[in-house]
């Protein structure tokens, strides 16, 4: 597909940096601009590239946020009977909540997902994640019965167990009904997309069907952070990926002069060392010459210029938490005027409070397609997200400190969200060697469990 995503570059960087530091010292240049004297020297610019540290900000926001949302369980009304469904709803047996999860990891991050919702070969509904890379077409505006059409990319495995990339295109067409058609790449010279050839067991395309009738809608729900609608919605942490990548940049020249700054080089003047001479140094060793003028000493700088990259990484560690608390704000009391909040939302941001309410409304659509599969009515699926998160105790100030501390590993995730529950500062009763064990216990928990979230896009 040759369609242009909006906000396609900067997907690919929120997944480099969501995925931590190892994948942006593998895109060098990208992320880690060469020193002058380092143009044409690959070993001296890996050597400086793997002395960078990364400040693990982007990550951890929306580990906090995230948690914010689920602290209290997702509430999802269904029939009692055909809730053992929702168990392992995705194809790859996750349950409904780690589909919650997911949509919640992936809209913080990208500001866009979406989930089809289709039957199986047995005709039981599922679920299917796409992240946004993997979202190529969608029409300006989804209305049922209007013809449109959705682009997804897939990775599927062959009887060899090969990796197959594939499109699959779901339509409205000018009958004003719902088919789907998969594509693979031709194995021609010509690179080109083809129908994966049709069979009695796997028709394609194929035209879905509910007791005998043929579809008028596509069961495919959009998600983002401002709105649900189809146009990508501008990705929440953009603003923090902005300055974590300028923090990346001067920690790793930081980290650099650090190392060069520490390691003292010896000098000699006056002294008859032979070419090529080893000349031995510490304690027991003794240079000497008759040559009065004869000098020697180390080389060491200043640390002027350390000193002022260290008020710069501490002044973009601050505006990280800044602009990361600003999702937790909450709307303006009282009444506005219709040009204030037009001004207020003119750049398309969106709250966390927003946020929790897209996820709420889109988890909502995705049941009621899961229930349209069973036969189930509308009013009988729904779903309901906490959206309380901060207590009124708490100041602007207190949540932007909170999120610094989150950010700097400082503080644990668990009591980051107690705090946002209770407005306080600590917990009662926990001791400094209990929050120690609670952040080596996310550290490790993190680095397990966490997705691969530049796989899920």
């Amino acid at each position: 597909s040759n369609y242009e995503m909006k906000y396609q570059e900067d997907y690919i960087d929120l997944a480099d940096f969501l995925a931590r530091e190892r994948k942006v010292k593998e895109k060098a240049e990208r992320y880690t601009p060469r020193l002058e004297g380092q143009k044409n020297n690959s070993v001296a610019y890996d050597t400086y590239k793997n002395m960078g540290i990364l400040f693990n900000a982007l990550s951890r926001t929306r580990q906090g946020l995230k948690g914010a949302i689920i602290r209290k369980p997702v509430e999802v009304q269904f029939p009692e009977s055909q809730k053992t469904i929702l168990e392992d709803i995705m194809l790859n047996g996750a349950s409904f909540d780690d589909l919650t999860r997911e949509i919640c990891d992936l809209i913080l991050g990208y500001g866009r997902n979406g989930v089809l919702v289709d039957i199986d070969s047995e005709e039981k509904p599922y679920a299917a994640l796409y992240g946004p890379l993997s979202i190529l077409k969608w029409p300006e505006i989804k209305r049922e019965g209007s013809q449109q059409e959705i682009l997804l990319k897939e990775v599927v495995k062959d009887k060899e167990e090969k990796e197959i990339e594939q499109r699959r295109k779901l339509e409205i067409d000018k009958t004003g009904k719902y088919l789907v058609t998969v594509y693979q790449k031709g194995k021609g010279a010509i690179d080109e997309w083809l129908p994966v050839p049709s069979t009695p067991e796997a028709p394609n395309p194929r035209l879905p069907k509910y007791k005998g009738k043929r579809l008028d809608f596509i069961p495919f729900v959009f998600f983002g952070s401002s709105s649900n609608v189809p146009e990508p919605s501008r990705p929440p942490l953009l603003d923090l990926l902005s300055i974590l990548k300028g923090h990346w940049r001067l920690t790793v020249a930081y980290q650099y002069g650090l190392h060069f700054a520490g390691l003292p080089t010896a000098w000699f003047t006056g002294f008859n060392f032979e070419d090529n001479q080893t000349i031995p140094l510490g304690p027991g060793v003794v240079h000497h010459t008759s040559e009065p003028t004869a000098k020697c000493g180390f080389l060491q700088t200043g640390g002027q210029g350390l000193a002022d990259m260290e008020k710069g990484l501490d002044r973009l560690e601050r505006q990280m938490s800044t602009v990361g608390a600003r999702l937790l704000e909450g709307q303006r009391p009282g009444v506005e005027a219709a040009e204030t909040v037009k001004l207020r939302s003119s750049g398309d941001s969106a709250t966390l409070s927003d946020i929790a309410g897209n996820v709420e409304g889109g988890l909502t659509d995705v049941l009621q397609y899961i229930g349209f599969w069973l036969g189930i009515p509308e009013k009988d699926c729904m779903v309901s997200v906490n959206k309380d998160f901060v207590s009124t105790r708490l100041s602007a100030q207190d949540i932007t400190s909170l999120l610094g501390a989150v950010q700097a590993g400082k503080i644990s995730d668990d009591t980051f969200i107690w705090n946002l529950q209770q407005g306080e500062v600590m917990q009662d009763g926990r001791t400094i060697e209990d929050e120690k064990e609670a952040i080596a216990e996310d550290k490790i928990k993190n680095s397990r469990n966490a997705p691969n979230l530049a796989g899920l896009v």
